[in-house]
C-alpha cells in the first residue's frame, strides 16, 4: 500500500501545481485617440478673399475686388478662442482691414471626419484713404485634413460707420495648427 500511496500523492501534487494560479491573457493597450480640435491651440491663417463694399455715399472707383491676408487665432478652450487678421483687397481702390474677433466653434469629430462650424464677432479698423472704426460678425466652417493642417471658408459683414463703406467679405484659406 505504501508503494502505491507515495506515487499517487506525488502525482496529485504535481498535477495540482499545473492547474494552480490563473490563466494569463496578453492584452494590448490601445493608444488614446488625439482629438482633432484641442484646448490651447494656436493657429496661423493664410487666406484669399473677395470683398464687396456697400458705400453710403456715391464714391468713384471699384466697389469690389479680390484680396488676401494673414490671421492668427488662439483657442484657450476647445470651444472658445480669440483671433486677429489683416486683409488687403482691391475693393474701393485698396481697402485695408485689421480686425480682432471672439470665436465660438462646435467641433464635430466622427471617425476620420473633423469639422468645426464657428461664429465670430468683433471690431477693428479699416482704411482706403479714409480711416474708420469697424464692427463685424460672421460664420465659417473648418475641415481638418490632419492634426496640424486645416482648410476653412468664412463669410463676414463689416459695419464701418455712417459715411464709410460697409463690406461683405468671403474668405477661403489654409490654417496651420500648432
Amino acid at each position: 500500500m505504501k508503494k502505491i500511496a507515495f506515487p499517487l500523492f506525488a502525482s496529485i501534487a504535481l498535477a495540482s501545481s499545473a492547474f494552480a494560479g490563473h490563466e494569463v491573457k496578453e492584452t494590448k493597450e490601445v493608444a488614446p485617440v488625439e482629438p482633432c480640435f484641442k484646448d490651447k491651440e494656436l493657429q496661423l491663417d493664410v487666406f484669399a478673399s473677395w470683398t464687396d463694399t456697400r458705400t453710403h455715399e456715391n464714391v468713384n472707383g471699384p466697389k469690389d475686388g479680390f484680396g488676401g491676408g494673414l490671421g492668427v487665432n488662439y483657442f484657450f478652450t476647445r470651444y472658445l478662442g480669440v483671433g486677429g487678421d489683416a486683409n488687403i483687397s482691391a475693393a474701393s481702390n485698396g481697402l485695408w482691414t485689421f480686425s480682432g474677433s471672439l470665436i465660438a466653434r462646435l467641433p464635430i469629430e466622427t471617425g476620420s471626419l473633423c469639422l468645426a462650424p464657428y461664429v465670430l464677432g468683433g471690431g477693428g479698423f479699416q482704411t482706403d484713404g479714409i480711416n474708420a472704426g469697424t464692427w463685424h460678425a460672421g460664420a465659417g466652417l473648418e475641415w481638418r485634413a490632419t492634426h496640424t493642417l486645416g482648410v476653412y471658408g468664412e463669410g463676414r459683414y463689416t459695419w464701418a460707420g455712417a459715411h464709410e463703406e460697409d463690406n461683405v467679405r468671403v474668405s477661403l484659406g489654409v490654417r496651420f495648427i500648432f
